[in-house]
């Protein structure tokens, strides 16, 4: 029942999003987790998964972060696609890495470096996390790039700035011992922005990547980048119109929902 109320509401509120301008730059797009069943709106099933990356690369290109970043004020930009999978879930190994590497797709993964080095689930017990070997498999192959995305995951706007410099250098530590690779981007965990966060990781980071735009035109800024999440209840049209427009007004609702107002929306 709550699945069906919810889709019936993102189907509303996507039908209201026709009427918006069409989103400007790449479409950067977060998965958590493909083919899992687990029920939970972070994942995408196999299936979907294979439709998405069909109807992406049937219209357009799925190309690196740095490639849509470069790109991104160029004409065409609308089509050029990127794949990010946030946390570091086993089933991106399992279920999502034979996909792309059959297609020979890049893809960026922002590791919360704590479950996989602990090997205990970051969410849930059934969702346990990547280990080093399989993220240094995917990185032999020169098709992931690897980022950061704390040690443990937290809500960086309730932090201090001591635990936000030990999130991000814990995180980074551990990349670089374990792959010999210091991480040059950054996601924040939820999308949440806070600006003594933007501060520290404008210092460490080329990049930093949030949650979904409310505004059309959301390019200029490497440390403000805006994502897409793709979720389990996004059926074929709405991936489409997510993609077309952002579901800027579900992200709207979201926001007040969660009382989410980040000074950028706000701008002195």
């Amino acid at each position: 029942m709550i699945r069906l109320v919810r889709r019936a509401a993102k189907a509303v509120l996507a039908a209201g999003d026709l009427v918006l301008p069409e989103l400007k730059g790449p479409r950067i797009l977060i998965y958590h987790q493909v083919g899992t069943d687990l029920g939970r709106e972070m994942e995408v099933t196999r299936q979907d998964f294979i439709s998405q990356l069909d109807w992406m690369q049937g219209i357009g290109r799925i190309v690196p972060f740095d490639t849509a970043l470069a790109a991104r004020r160029t004409e065409g930009a609308e089509k050029l696609f990127v794949l990010t999978f946030d946390d570091g879930y086993r089933d991106v190994y399992e279920v999502a890495w034979p996909l792309l590497r059959e297609r020979g797709l890049p893809f960026l993964l922002y590791v919360t470096t704590a479950p996989v080095e602990s090997q205990r689930p970051l969410t849930n017990e059934q969702a346990p996390p990547l280990n080093w070997d399989q993220i240094g498999d995917m990185l032999a192959s020169g098709l992931l790039t690897l980022g950061a995305h704390t040690h443990t995951h937290p809500d960086l706007r309730r932090c201090t700035s001591d635990e936000i410099e030990r999130e991000l250098a814990i995180c980074d530590e551990a990349i670089e011992r374990r792959v010999s690779e210091r991480p040059r981007h950054f996601a924040y965990p939820w999308g949440y922005w806070s600006s003594e966060a933007d501060r520290l990781t404008r210092l460490r980071y080329s990049t930093a990547a949030l949650g979904a735009p409310v505004t059309a035109d959301p390019v200029g800024d490497d440390h403000l980048v805006f994502r897409l999440p793709v979720q389990r209840s996004d059926s074929g049209a709405i991936f489409r119109g997510r993609l077309r427009s952002g579901l800027r007004l579900e992200e709207m609702v979201r926001r007040r929902v969660r009382n989410y107002a980040p000074e950028y929306d706000h701008p002195s």
